[in-house]
């Protein structure tokens, strides 16, 4: 008698076993299956896209984008970004109901440009910014899928090499061309229990007089690289976000984020980036998580907190 309870135990926990493997391979099957078919309409999309190849072009021409096949598949779309080199080559999106929501309830964060329901979602601008002028500072978020979906790519910036590699963004509205350097790269905390009740507001889209030079000054401490691009009042700023795994603890994901900031190449002024004049950061400024990670005492604990002045 004992000997077939053992027999059934055996059996019933086999199964569950099984369900629970067949379920999880469907799981994973369907993630596999998601991205797939994301990449392939946006290849599609890509396909539809043609655009100048240097900004001689774009300066002498001045021709305008034309997105308009891509508009009629959604016309929430507001841009194409492109970092040549890697896997980042988007339509940008914004929704204008996003301003009724939270932070998490972002509309494209979890739905794709075709607007299926995706926990990849999509790229897009914040809400805040005027997508035809664009404001002091753009924000654009997208996912980290760890897999090469969205801005899968950008973490690869906290890498000096990768940087060094990959020194200039294109983004386009869909009324002028722009490149952009990138002018720093840092890692930060989207939750304030991760930097002693701070946030770093870094997605604050109207930068101007003191608040820009002030703003910089933050930045400057917390980027990773020393680029060599420098930067000025007027200056347009692009601000790309995207979570990271930098500083997990054990298997725990924290609420972290990898930032790529950059400007807006001037009239007249060559594309290229002399990356030979970066350098890297020996102490840049981390969340307190950082340094509770690695045991180590946070030398700007008590440093002056930037907040955007307001008014």
């Amino acid at each position: 008698m004992e000997d077939n309870k053992k027999k059934v135990i055996k059996i019933v926990i086999l199964v569950i076993c099984i369900v629970v493997f067949l379920v999880s391979a469907g799981f994973i099957g369907w993630h596999f299956y998601e991205n797939y078919k994301n990449n392939q309409n946006l290849d599609d999309l890509r396909e539809q896209i043609t655009e100048p190849t240097t900004l001689e072009d774009i300066i002498i021409e001045e021709p305008k984008p034309d997105y308009s096949d891509v508009l009629a598949k959604n016309d929430e779309t507001v841009g194409w970004i492109t970092i040549p080199g890697t896997r980042i080559n988007h339509p940008v999106l914004q929704h204008p109901d996003d301003a009724n929501h939270s932070v998490n309830e972002n509309y494209y964060l979890k739905h794709t440009f075709e607007k299926t329901y995706s926990i990849y979602g999509a790229i897009y601008m914040d809400y805040r910014n005027d997508a035809v002028d664009l404001d002091s500072n753009t924000i654009i978020h997208g996912h980290n899928g760890y897999n090469g979906t969205n801005f899968s790519d950008l973490a690869e910036y906290d890498s000096f090499e990768f940087y060094k590699e990959h020194p200039v963004i294109e983004f386009n509205t869909l009324e002028k061309y722009y490149k952009w350097k990138i002018y720093a790269v840092f890692i930060t905390n989207a939750s304030a229990k991760d930097d002693n009740g701070y946030v770093f507001n870094y997605v604050y889209p109207y930068l101007e007089g003191e608040n820009f030079d002030d703003f910089i000054k933050e930045v400057d401490k917390r980027s990773l690289y020393n680029t060599g691009v420098d930067i000025q009042r007027g200056d347009k700023l692009l601000t790309l976000s995207t979570c990271c795994r930098n500083l997990d603890i054990t298997s725990k994901h924290e609420n972290v984020r990898i930032v790529v900031l950059a400007r807006a190449v001037r009239y007249g002024e060559d594309e290229t980036v002399d990356v030979s004049k970066a350098f890297v950061n020996e102490n840049p400024k981390y969340p307190q998580l950082y340094y509770r990670k690695h045991g180590l005492t946070n030398p700007y604990k008590n440093d002056e907190r930037w907040y955007p002045e307001e008014g």
